[in-house]
């Protein structure tokens, strides 16, 4: 993916706007009141709150009114009230914002966070204002949130809930996608190069989204899950193909308007006389799609039966793919039944897929692990495995019944392809692959 590039002198001078809101009280309050959250704003006034202050009703602060939350001191918004905000608040170093209920900030409001903000389960959080949280500022989202207009976060972020990022948006403090948290970033996010990013839940660019990653990078870093989750884009289109399809007609295929095709490179070892070996078609297919400018990826099969199998079949793919042009992934296939029906624990085919993977890794290409929902929910530890991308297969379905992070998914095992003869599998990709394995030189692209 051509990573959209922007300005972000808009979303610095917005910053310094709402920085100008929090002044000490005494030298910028020319009219100081107390609020007590139980009685209606008036247009024109400064407002402060020192102690710990509960709504007890729905109030809406004035466009041409401040909200001060001192050091020390609390806002509650309670289930079942909305704060509408289309003036300005702000929540001092060492006050606190809580959400329970819901917060709409107008177009034309602000919120400047210095000390910390929080949202429980069943929370509203819409912004169509500016939105600043500085570098002191500790903010955790656990309902549901949507950003639509400037925002800047400086300090701790952390995301559990719901959240939407339809704007320009620039983060450059500590930011945590929390396990059971989705983020749908539809604007351009721009990640600073004081940013800490950690992914547990789900990461995800939509309709034009687009992430600039400032951060120092790596190479090994570009091969992890979080930093991939970056460069996610709207499905893209594939197939996977075997020996199982025959003669293929890559031209054909090509004019179809596949963007990608997932080849079989081997399967492991069956037994003395079935040794590991590569597919009848691989090189025939691998070729085809090359020649006809199809950016292609391998999986491999596992038959391995111990950890050292697994990571001989590594090697064995890795010889096998030495010369190709091979831009999207090279995945362990791990699903066979022969595992479970011959008690191997979880334990065991997690380390059989780690130490496949880790051999992959060190090659410089990227490793993904695929199977069916259910087994990687019940036979694999996907916590241990948490470093590497997902391909999940799950057919006939609006989505996956997978709650982990996925970049491929296997959605149709009935798909008509022109130039390949019977049903082929059809995929998502939810990465171009080919575009980032260039952009940071690894699979061997330049």
């Amino acid at each position: 993916m051509k990573l959209k590039k922007r300005i972000i002198a808009a979303v610095l001078s917005a910053v310094f706007i709402l920085c100008s809101v929090s002044l000490p009280v005494a030298a910028a309050v020319a009219n100081p009141f107390t609020w007590d959250g139980s009685s209606a704003l008036v247009s024109g006034r400064n407002y402060y709150i020192s102690d710990s202050v509960t709504l007890d009703g729905s109030f809406t602060v004035p466009e041409d009114t401040s909200l001060t939350v001192l050091s020390g001191g609390s806002i509650t918004i309670p289930r079942g009230m909305t704060l509408t905000q289309k003036g300005n608040i702000v929540i001092e170093n060492g006050a606190s914002l809580i959400i329970s209920g819901v917060l709409n900030l107008d177009s034309g409001s602000s919120l400047c966070i210095e000390g910390t903000l929080s949202s429980g389960s069943g929370s509203v959080l819409s912004a169509f204002g500016k939105v600043l949280l500085s570098s002191t500022s500790q903010t955790a989202l656990t309902g549901v949130s949507s950003f639509n207009f400037d925002f800047a976060c400086y300090g701790k972020l952390s995301l559990s809930g719901t959240v939407t990022i339809n704007t320009d948006a620039l983060i450059d403090g500590a930011f945590t996608v929390e396990s059971g948290g989705t983020v749908t970033n539809t604007g351009l996010l721009t990640l600073g190069e004081n940013c800490k990013y950690a992914l547990y839940g789900v990461f995800k660019n939509s309709g034009g989204g687009a992430v600039t990653d400032l951060r120092p990078q790596y190479d090994v870093s570009a091969l992890s899950v979080d930093t991939m989750s970056l460069y996610t884009t709207d499905a893209l289109t594939g197939i996977d193909v075997s020996y199982a399809q025959g003669e293929i007609d890559w031209s054909k295929v090509k004019e179809s308007g596949v963007d990608f095709a997932m080849i079989r490179s081997s399967r492991g070892r069956l037994s003395d006389d079935y040794p590991m070996t590569s597919d009848t078609y691989f090189h025939q297919n691998a070729k085809g799609a090359m020649q006809n400018d199809i950016p292609i990826g391998v999986y491999h099969y596992c038959y391995a039966e111990t950890v050292e199998q697994a990571r001989d079949e590594a090697r064995f793919v890795l010889s096998l793919i030495d010369g190709y042009d091979i831009s999207y992934p090279v995945v362990f296939d791990i699903e066979d039944d022969w595992f479970i029906r011959n008690g191997y624990s979880k334990e065991t085919l997690t380390a059989m897929t780690e130490a496949f993977c880790d051999e992959i890794k060190a090659a410089g290409y990227i490793p993904v692990v695929y199977s069916y929902a259910s087994f990687l929910y019940y036979h694999l530890d996907m916590s241990a495995l948490s470093q590497y991308p997902v391909w999940v297969a799950n057919v006939d379905v609006d989505k996956p019944d997978y709650d982990g992070t996925y970049f491929l998914w296997q959605y149709s095992w009935k798909g008509s392809i022109s130039g390949i003869n019977g049903d082929v599998d059809m995929d998502y990709s939810y990465i171009d692959f080919a575009a980032y394995t260039k952009m940071f030189g690894l699979n061997n692209q330049k």
